[in-house]
Formats: C-alpha cells, sequence, structure tokens
C-alpha cells in the first residue's frame, strides 16, 4: 500500500510575538504551560513533541484501519470480476455500486478526518517550534523552515511506516 501523503503548509509562525501567534496556537502553548513568560527548558519541549508525536500515531490508527478495510474491499471485488464471478448484468452494477460507495466513504470521510489529524497536530508541532525559537533571533525564516522539516520528516515516516505495517499485517495476516 502506497500511504496517503500529508504535506504541511510552510513554517508561518517566525519572528512572531505571542499575540501575533494564531488563536488556537496560543491556546495550545497556555495549555502546555509553554506560553510566554515561561522559557521553557529544552528537554520539556522535546517532551512535550514526544507527546503529540505519541498522540497523532494513536490518532490515525481508526483511520488507517478505514485505509486498510477499503482497500482490502476493493482488492476482493477486483479479483471476484477478474475471476468473473459477477457476470450477469445486475451483479456488476452491484460491483460498481458497491465500489462507488467505496470511493465516496474514501474521498468524503477518510481521507478528509485524515488531513484534519494531521492538521491539528501541526498546530502544535509548529507551536512548539515557534517556542525553540525564543532567544535565538539571529535565526531566519529559512533556517526555522529546515528545523523544523528535520524534526517532522521522522514523524511523517513513521505514520506512513505505521499504516504499511498495518496493510501488510491485515494482507499476510
Amino acid at each position: 500500500m502506497i500511504p496517503p501523503v500529508y504535506e504541511p503548509l510552510r513554517y508561518a509562525l517566525s519572528g512572531l510575538d505571542f499575540t501575533q501567534l494564531p488563536v488556537c496556537t496560543q491556546q495550545y502553548l497556555q495549555e502546555a504551560k509553554l506560553a510566554p513568560p515561561h522559557a521553557p527548558d529544552v528537554n520539556v519541549i522535546s517532551a512535550e513533541r514526544l507527546k503529540i508525536s505519541m498522540a497523532l500515531s494513536s490518532s490515525l490508527i481508526k483511520n488507517d484501519m478505514a485505509l486498510v478495510e477499503l482497500r482490502l474491499e476493493t482488492v476482493v471485488m477486483a479479483s471476484d470480476l477478474e475471476t468473473g464471478i459477477p457476470s450477469q448484468d445486475d451483479l456488476q452494477r452491484d460491483a460498481l455500486a458497491a465500489q462507488e460507495c467505496r470511493l465516496q466513504k474514501l474521498l468524503g470521510n477518510v481521507l478528509p478526518e485524515r488531513e484534519l489529524i494531521f492538521n491539528a497536530f501541526i498546530i502544535k508541532f509548529d507551536a512548539l517550534v515557534w517556542v525553540d525559537q525564543q532567544g535565538r533571533e539571529h535565526y531566519t525564516p529559512e533556517d526555522w523552515q529546515r528545523h523544523r522539516d528535520e524534526l517532522l520528516k521522522p514523524i511523517l515516516d513513521n505514520t506512513s511506516q505505521q499504516l504499511v505495517a498495518l496493510d501488510t499485517a491485515v494482507i499476510d495476516g
């Protein structure tokens, strides 16, 4: 299975004061007790990053299962069509209607839900990158974009591997 790709928007919090941050970002930082005037320790930021990364993985489990289930149903249907099981017109119409239903569920529910999960994660993740910036005025927005991308890549790669592993377990199971 090729996992759906999530492309986050560019990092946009460079150089902003706390009051200039989006309201949802401010709320998250306040809830996490990372809002100014606190000067959180690097370990606190790392621990929070781990916490939200684990929450992302947990949030994606149900979504991953739905993606794998839809793919498996499609594979079974394609196999049935290939072997000629639904040879009658009514059965072919039913198979096409079922495929249309799966496609609607995928595009109308499962993938949009996945994007919402990732977007909520990115709000928190970018907030933590913003906290990293405090006291480092000599970094450019490009430096912060690179920093964010380096931190984010292994997390996004892990979510893809998690989906592929589930798919493999279901297929091989």
